[in-house]
């Protein structure tokens, strides 16, 4: 499965001015800013402001988030990107020692996630499409087979 089936409304695509880039924006018909990459400027920034800098914060961000859940579901991966958006925005505004506080507060009034939600919301891929041909985890052969034995 491509990886283009798996991206909804993407806009815009930031990267630095290589073909491959190019064709991807292109199949996924998101707009494609170029930053440009020349080792004479000091400032690698796009005319909107977006730099080399914010998108390897980004990465470096969502690495961290990884490393510190020991991965997580793609199913909740647009909300863990959220909530370190709101951290980010509690960060800027208030000094450290109300960051707790101001966070607890911006999220308390929120939707809590309960198990029978969470278990009712659609996986953005389908495992089986995913996984079948190679005969892992529940799509192995022994495990099918077990299954129809009971």
């Amino acid at each position: 499965m491509s990886v283009i089936n798996r991206l909804d409304n993407v806009k815009k695509l930031i990267s630095d001015s290589k073909s491959y880039f190019k064709q991807f924006s292109n199949e996924l018909k998101a707009e494609n800013s170029y930053i440009k990459t020349s080792p004479t400027q000091k400032h690698y920034l796009i005319e909107d402001g977006n730099s080399l800098a914010s998108v390897n914060e980004l990465m470096s961000e969502i690495e961290n988030i990884i490393q510190r859940t020991h991965g997580f579901s793609t199913r909740y991966a647009q909300e863990y990107l959220d909530f370190n958006i709101l951290r980010k925005q509690i960060k800027y505004k208030y000094k450290r020692d109300e960051q707790a506080k101001k966070l607890f507060e911006e999220v308390k009034d929120s939707e809590f996630i309960k198990n029978a939600l969470v278990l009712n919301t659609p996986m953005p891929i389908s495992l089986k499409e995913a996984y079948y041909e190679y005969h892992y985890g529940i799509f192995s052969d022994a495990y099918l087979k077990k299954q129809q034995n009971s």
